[in-house]
């Protein structure tokens, strides 16, 4: 067994050398923990590729006992374990093995606090994944990189958050250039009918949405701010920098 630590999500990196030739492979990667209920097929997406054993993939498929790590599906875990070559799982030819994993904040998060002492105790927060990337490589093709946003509002009181939204418009979101404040691009997301348009956000409990951040949001390289915030209630902004390099 030949062992590498590769950070995937610029914590680090380390050239596979001879990958071809290697059998095995320790990494350590991190990325969304998820599960296809159809085929019970447990994976972790990662934010910018994993190069492992002459493979690159944004999947990476795990493989031995998954279920042990159920707590943290769906969550932003890193996770380090064995890659192995596994050629009959088809695209990609790879497979991992977790042996320790634990829930991680993406780098380069943003925090607000919303308190109105004892009626609303709540969390927000913000993260660019990946916070640092970039739409080419050196060669000027695509990288395949599909950054999007992730906003939570995590309820800290021992009663629900009652939302009732005016419209059908719910998150809304801006960016700009770090430096200048010029904004390059805004959007809303909606919710599907007026009668979603109340929810709530139970004791201890999480609200959580993706935006996907299209390249004519930040399409040079530098550093920008995204800010998210519920449309109609200025409490629950929060903002956060990445990086386009």
């Amino acid at each position: 067994m030949r062992t590498v630590t590769a950070f995937v999500v610029l914590v680090g990196s380390a050239t596979l050398a001879s990958a071809q030739q290697a059998a095995d492979t320790m990494v350590t990667a991190q990325g969304f923990l998820q599960r296809d209920d159809q085929v019970d097929v447990w994976t972790i997406v990662v934010p910018l590729p994993l190069q492992a054993l002459g493979a690159r993939t944004y999947v990476v498929p795990v493989v031995g006992k998954p279920e042990r790590w159920s707590k943290f599906l769906n969550h932003y875990i890193e996770a380090t374990g064995r890659v192995t070559r596994s050629p009959e799982r088809g695209n990609p030819p790879i497979a991992m093995e977790i042996e320790r994993a634990k829930e991680v904040e993406p780098p380069g998060s943003g925090h607000a606090s919303v308190d109105r002492g004892m009626t609303l105790h709540a969390d927000v927060t913000l993260s660019v994944i990946p916070n640092r990337f970039s739409w080419r490589d050196a060669n000027g093709n695509d990288t395949g990189v599909n950054p999007f946003v992730l906003y939570t509002i995590l309820n800290r009181r021992s009663t629900p958050i009652f939302y009732v939204l005016p419209n059908n418009d719910l998150l809304c979101i801006r960016v700009r250039t770090a430096k200048d404040s010029i904004k390059t691009w805004d959007s809303t997301t909606q919710v599907l009918s007026p009668d979603a348009r109340r929810f709530a956000v139970q004791r201890a409990g999480i609200y959580r949405d993706q935006i996907r951040l299209p390249r004519d949001a930040a399409p040079l390289p530098g550093r920008y701010v995204a800010h998210v915030g519920v449309c109609a209630v200025d409490d629950y902004d929060v903002s956060a920098e990445f990086e386009i390099r």
